[in-house]
């Protein structure tokens, strides 16, 4: 095919020494060939530093075809992702995490989708590969046009992740990637991406690997991730409003992510009274519209009426 369209491939790396060479392998061996690469080695403390740069030297790769940043302290996944995009020179870029994979004719299956350069945003299905070998397919619902994917976003209705699309990059030029609100990155730029972007294709194929049995993951529910999941949805509260796009259906779509993040203070592990009451309050009464248990509902019902002395007893 004609390779005329560039495409950048971005990877943000950390801590992913034993499953990098596998990701470079899959990147480096695209049947599409008109790509280059930006790598951000984020203060890695194992030897990913030195996995990329020997990978890059068994493949030959020129000098002229990638960049390496590497910081000299740890400053986050959103850091990471802005600099991959402040350095990326491609008409499309491309994110792949540097511990998951991607299938050899994937960059070349979704510059086909873009017409010659015509669509914004290009989007895929995925797998999820486990460490018993096992994938599972999973169909994304996109919608056919950007404002609705959108609306998809809010609450997770799609993947709000970056490595399944192919994007414009001129698209970033819109927004300033906000520093150090890290896990819902994604969210926050896919929001935006659509919301800027004129035209959308979706592939019904699953071209990329989403890695789980990587442990050094950053997304597990600690008080840590679920402060950033609330700063995530605030900033795409914040930016709905700005944009005239906050009617009752993107309030209604936002108080079901925002009850979602405030459920995670009467778990086990984060239990937190104080927290719940306080964490967005509008959102308490969303519990009736999920598929939760009795005894899950029970457990709102008390809290949504400040009846935390008996939860208290029943969650003994």
């Amino acid at each position: 095919m004609n390779d005329i369209i560039r495409v950048t491939i971005l990877m943000p790396i950390f801590k992913v020494e034993q499953y990098l060479e596998k990701t470079l392998d899959s990147v480096f061996s695209q049947t599409y060939n008109n790509i280059d690469y930006v790598f951000v080695n984020d203060c890695s403390p194992d030897n990913s530093l030195q996995v990329l740069r020997n990978t890059i030297s068994k493949y030959g790769i020129p000098e002229d075809r990638y960049t390496i940043i590497d910081h000299k302290q740890n400053e986050g996944i959103a850091v990471s992702r802005a600099d991959c995009i402040s350095h990326a020179k491609g008409d499309y870029v491309f994110f792949v995490d540097s511990d998951d994979w991607i299938e050899k004719n994937t960059v070349e299956k979704m510059v086909e989708a873009t017409r010659n350069g015509v669509v914004d945003i290009v989007g895929c299905d995925f797998y999820k590969d486990y460490l018993s070998e096992d994938s599972t397919y999973h169909h994304e619902d996109y919608a056919e046009t950007c404002m609705e994917n959108l609306y998809r976003c809010l609450n997770y209705d799609i993947a709000t992740v970056l490595w399944k699309l192919l994007i414009r990059r001129t698209l970033f030029d819109n927004f300033t990637i906000t520093p150090h609100v890290d896990i819902v990155e994604d969210y926050i730029m896919s929001v935006k991406l659509y919301y800027y972007a004129k035209s959308f294709v979706a592939i019904p194929q699953a071209f990329y690997h989403y890695v789980q049995y990587n442990q050094a993951r950053v997304s597990l529910q600690t008080l840590w991730s679920v402060n950033m999941h609330i700063k995530g949805v605030q900033e795409v509260e914040e930016f709905c409003r700005e944009k005239g796009l906050y009617d009752n259906y993107v309030m209604h779509k936002l108080n079901l992510r925002k009850f979602n993040i405030k459920s995670n203070f009467l778990t086990k592990g984060l239990l937190d009274y104080k927290a719940y009451r306080n964490t967005f309050p509008e959102s308490k009464r969303m519990w009736r519209e999920m598929g939760y248990t009795r005894n899950e509902k029970l457990k709102f019902w008390l809290a949504e009426h400040d009846l935390f002395v008996l939860l208290k007893f029943l969650q003994r």
